[in-house]
């Protein structure tokens, strides 16, 4: 007799209003359980990387105009997939419970029986108003915060807003969603009821992403605001005293890659950090990533006669070191290769074996190939040396040349694979049309496959038109040869060093 299969459990997760990082801990959490999530329109994609890799993602999304998903659908979804014993993340623009749907999906999950919990998230209200500089509310000015929507349920036989009533109140701050499409209408209505038509008020469309664009004025010029700059969904309007204080306190649109486009071409894998780097800095994001990164399974014996055959492991990158230990930690004995001594050329490089316990004998001044070849030919004696590279699947480079010729004995253990990628004409035809401002590379290896992949003359046209920056002058030096004009290049070659090098560019060119 086959065993009747457990209820899943159904998490409904506040996504916030799209800076990925306002997500909450709970949040992450259930994210990372989540066996399917089912994601609004509103959602920042970027969240989805927070999920294990086996995560099935569905969108189903609602546009202002259209449903793609009725309700009633994503409910069956919801049903379906918790009733197959999965872990259902019901992803959510906002808070749940804030205008967003999430009281009739909790009372559809309690009445089929199915466990359910509600995690909040940072509703579009509180994130536009930190985000644009807004108080809700002041000590001296504002005593009550009033949350409206101006969409309401079609089916209604008539507006359950009390506008008259909301009119009349002093001492408050207004904050109406989802007033895209009939703004004109609200703010005629509070007029004609004795609102103060020159209120101070403000517009915060795309809140918390690096579309933000905020504009403040009074009541009565807000539908004309909003025309004039064609303003579109989302959108929160705040009518309040404290929007006087947008102008010193709005930090986010004030920071210098505020709004730059961003083009990556790190693995996908590998840009978790990059991206939230970039994220913090308020820029859009565009990634192109020309490789990926695969292990290469290594036989147990080559790691155990390391020891023995060894006298250093050399570690050129933390990809190398994760990859590396990844084969070590799937042997039952593990060496622990004291004997040996260390290299690693980077301070990246450096901390990711010290997360494993490495001590590490050896780093450069700088994270290039000259200062490693200098600097390690002067300290240690190599006519004796028996070295180990760690490495990926890439072609030579000045390192290996160099201990090629200088060493007793030289190897290399390939322990991950470079794999170009291959997109298709569509999203070329998409980066070449996307108008970004920047693009950023981490390595030359991405240099010599985003040639390849876009086409010489493509390629160089493209990166001539934009703003280039490297991480180190072997990247810088991969380019230039390609053509390119000019390039920034980090003078700390880490990725830390590329964004501040970045909003040195910027600022200096707002002055």
């Amino acid at each position: 007799m086959q065993e009747k299969q457990s209820k899943g459990f159904v998490y409904i997760v506040g996504a916030g209003p799209g800076d990925p990082y306002l997500l909450t801990l709970k949040g992450l959490k259930a994210l990372r359980k989540a066996d399917v999530i089912l994601y609004d329109r509103l959602v920042n994609i970027h969240m989805l990387d927070f999920a294990n890799e086996n995560c099935e993602k569905i969108f189903v999304g609602k546009e202002p105009t259209k449903n793609r998903f009725p309700q009633e659908e994503i409910n069956k979804l919801i049903l379906k997939y918790a009733l197959e014993g999965k872990t259902v993340v019901r992803l959510k623009g906002g808070d749940p419970y804030v205008f967003g749907r999430g009281s009739e999906e909790a009372l559809f999950l309690f009445e089929h029986k199915i466990p359910f919990e509600v995690i909040p998230g940072v509703t579009a209200g509180l994130g536009a108003s930190a985000y644009a500089g807004i108080p809700l509310t002041h000590r001296s000015t504002v005593t009550q915060v009033l949350f409206l929507t101006a969409h309401e349920d079609p089916t209604k036989p008539e507006s359950q807003l009390e506008l008259q009533t909301i009119a009349q109140m002093r001492n408050t701050t207004i904050v109406i969603y989802m007033g895209a499409s009939n703004l004109g209408t609200i703010v005629d209505e509070l007029i004609q009821y004795g609102m103060n038509p020159n209120s101070i008020s403000a517009i915060v469309e795309n809140a918390t992403t690096p579309k933000q664009k905020t504009f403040t004025g009074k009541l009565k010029e807000l539908p004309e605001i909003a025309r004039k700059n064609n303003l579109k969904p989302p959108l929160v309007t705040i009518i309040s005293p404290c929007a006087v204080f947008s102008k010193n306190l709005n930090w986010f649109e004030n920071k210098p890659l505020f709004g730059k486009k961003i083009v990556t071409t790190r693995a996908i894998d590998q840009s978790r950090k990059l991206f939230a780097m970039l994220t913090e800095e308020g820029c859009e994001i565009f990634p192109f990533p020309v490789f990926s990164t695969k292990k290469i399974e290594i036989e147990p014996p080559v790691i155990y006669d390391i020891e023995q055959k060894f006298d250093w492991m050399i570690f050129t990158s933390s990809n190398g070191v994760r990859y590396f230990m990844a084969n070590v930690k799937d042997e039952i004995f593990k060496p622990n290769f004291q004997k040996v001594k260390i290299a690693a050329i980077g301070e990246k490089t450096a901390e990711e074996l010290a997360k494993y316990n490495f001590y590490v004998n050896f780093v450069p001044s700088a994270y290039n190939s000259d200062a490693f070849i200098e600097e390690f030919r002067k300290l240690y004696n190599l006519k004796k040396a028996r070295v180990l590279r760690i490495k990926g699947t890439f072609e030579n480079d000045p390192i290996s040349d160099f201990l090629k010729r200088e060493c007793r004995i030289y190897s290399t253990l390939d322990v991950y694979e470079i794999i170009k990628e291959n997109p298709n004409k569509e999203a070329i035809n998409e980066l070449l049309n996307s108008n970004p401002d920047a693009i950023i590379f981490t390595a030359s290896i991405t240099v010599k496959y985003f040639f390849e992949i876009v086409g010489e003359r493509k390629a160089k046209s493209f990166l001539n038109k934009i703003k280039v920056f490297s991480i180190g002058p072997m990247t810088q030096n991969a380019l230039l040869k390609k053509g390119v004009k000019k390039v920034y290049s980090s003078y700390l070659h880490t990725l830390e060093g590329v964004i501040e090098l970045m909003k040195e560019v910027y600022e200096k060119e707002e002055k």
